[in-house]
């Protein structure tokens, strides 16, 4: 079984520009639902947002407690999983809200691997340096989730990318695999100052 874990953030700056970024988003998404098997929205600031109402969506009540975006989102993740009923076995993809996916080269990849593999990522060397793996969309499995969530720092004095603690938890690891692209137009910023394909 696959479940896709959709990721949104309604802050005030720019909000009506990112409401139709996240709806585009998952609706980008949902075209491929005959590839997955369930989804949730999972909201990571607002408790409540009304054009949410349409899809399966949980708010997290974790709160963003550190200035780094990325451990916030890993930690409300982390609280999602923690409490959900989801076996441990579970195939979780996980996409970053805003990201569109243009095709289904990843989901493809993903119930071709599953099996195999606990977890599937793309190595950031496209944009960055790689010293770590794009997390706007990647699958592991749940028990392996926690796993990787937990061995992060959380704090406000963590002064690494969660993708390099990501990257190198992983890549050690006999089951996990490295592909070549994802197949999403990736908009970053608030205002989406930089947008990339991967």
């Amino acid at each position: 079984m696959v479940h896709v874990i959709i990721t949104t953030a309604n802050i005030p700056d720019a909000y009506e520009y990112r409401k139709e970024q996240y709806i585009q988003s998952i609706e980008s998404c949902l075209k491929f639902s005959h590839l997955f098997d369930s989804y949730t929205i999972l909201e990571c600031v607002s408790a409540n947002e009304d054009y949410l109402d349409q899809y399966n969506t949980v708010y997290s009540k974790e709160g963003n407690l550190y200035n780094d975006k990325g451990l916030n989102e890993m930690n409300h993740l982390r609280a999602h999983l923690k409490q959900s009923p989801y076996p441990d076995d579970l195939s979780i993809i996980k996409l970053s809200g805003r990201y569109i996916v243009e095709d289904a080269y990843f989901f493809e990849r993903v119930l071709e691997l599953h099996d195999q593999f606990d977890s599937v990522f793309k190595n950031d060397n496209d944009v960055y340096e790689g010293n770590g793996y794009h997390t706007f969309f990647y699958y592991m499995k749940k028990r392996l989730f926690i796993d990787v969530a937990n061995s992060i720092e959380y704090s406000n004095d963590h002064n690494r990318p969660i993708e390099w603690d990501v990257k190198d938890y992983l890549m050690v690891s006999e089951k996990h695999i490295e592909i070549d692209r994802l197949g999403v137009m990736a908009y970053q910023g608030t205002n989406s100052e930089k947008i990339f394909r991967c």
